[in-house]
């Protein structure tokens, strides 16, 4: 099965083969065959990947993945040979971050007037030990800051807004 998967603002081509064993995958990205083997642990949203011969504790949410602690926006889509609509006109008018799952602000690193790079760690969300950066999707300026350090946050909620 071919997917688009954007990590991070960039776009990668992406085929995914069954390789007999439960779990076992033949993953091509962009053309680069890797070997993976994915187990699911007991937590509905946490994994254990194999790629290539090397293990990575994976966490998964509705848009970010977790690799070793460190946060990835991501986004899949199928495959289905159409023209993309990304561009300067997505990129347009204001993106809400949200929260990726319920947690805890441990740190905020943005001030509403704040120029930022897309990629940027703005804020830090920790929930069972783990802490996620959750990054700006673009470059811009920062529009509102909604979370504080110390505050409690549910999954989905909006913690910043990067403008124009």
């Amino acid at each position: 099965m071919k997917y688009i998967a954007t990590v991070d603002g960039k776009d990668y081509s992406v085929e995914v083969q069954a390789a007999g064993n439960a779990g076992a995958y033949t993953v091509s990205v962009d053309g680069k065959t890797h070997h993976v083997d994915l187990v699911q642990t007991s937590r509905g949203w946490l994994y254990s990947l194999l790629l290539d011969g090397r293990s990575y504790q994976v966490a998964r949410t509705e848009r970010e993945i977790q690799v070793e602690g460190r946060g990835f926006a991501v986004e899949v889509e199928r495959d289905v040979g159409l023209p993309r609509t990304r561009g300067a006109s997505a990129a347009a008018g204001p993106v809400r971050l949200k929260a990726p799952i319920p947690g805890l602000v441990v740190a905020v690193h943005a001030q509403p007037g704040d120029a930022v790079q897309e990629g940027q760690a703005l804020v830090i969300v920790e929930a069972m030990k783990m802490q996620m950066e959750l990054k700006s999707p673009r470059s811009g300026h920062v529009a509102e800051v909604s979370v504080q350090p110390g505050q409690e946050v549910n999954q989905g909620q909006v913690v910043l807004v990067v403008g124009d």
